[in-house]
């Protein structure tokens, strides 16, 4: 049996998650991105307050995906916005019985990057001014588990950071046919 894989992509505030993610989408042919924040934007119209039942359908939403696709469509994954652990708590029998590998990658950034990359986004929504310090920024944000291969990003270029997420997972760069609706579509 083939062997299947997920990229888990994972880390702080403006690190990079979700352009990574589309970058690996439009080279890895064949490949599907579930992104949890596409799920909740459906909810952004209804300015909920307690956004706690939000993240959690969010959650809950990603796990009945990838269970389909692992089960049903055997293909390869990538994912952000959740952790190895929680992957393999859920679907655990799903991920042996259907032969797939988990790579998680841990995307980090230093204080001044991230304030800088906050402010020149469309809608600078992170609330990172709050934070006067990189020790205030560091210890609310998210941090790498064990197992994660971290990239600082602030050092690093998109391309790079795919790169390297291509050479530990062993994947060549392609070009996915329909590339062009990734950004709309995932």
């Amino acid at each position: 049996m083939k062997q299947r894989k997920i990229i888990v992509i994972r880390g702080k505030v403006t690190a990079g998650k979700t352009t990574t993610s589309h970058e690996l989408a439009k080279i890895l042919p064949g490949w599907i991105f579930i992104d949890p924040w596409k799920i909740k934007e459906m909810f952004e119209p209804l300015e909920l307050k307690n956004r706690t039942s939000l993240k959690n359908a969010s959650k809950k939403a990603m796990l009945v995906i990838m269970k389909e696709v692992i089960r049903n469509l055997e293909i390869n994954i990538i994912v952000q916005e959740t952790t190895v652990k929680y992957i393999k708590k859920y679907l655990g029998k799903d991920l042996k019985k259907h032969n797939y590998k988990i790579y998680s990658f841990f995307l980090d950034i230093d204080f001044k990057s991230a304030i800088k990359r906050d402010i020149q986004r469309e809608k600078p929504t992170m609330g990172l001014s709050k934070f006067k310090t990189e020790e205030e920024f560091s210890k609310k944000k998210a941090k790498p588990h064990r197992g994660d291969l971290a990239i600082d990003t602030s050092k690093h270029s998109i391309k790079e950071v795919v790169k390297q997420i291509l050479n530990e997972v062993g994947e060549r760069k392609g070009k996915h046919p329909r590339a062009d609706w990734i950004r709309r579509c995932w």
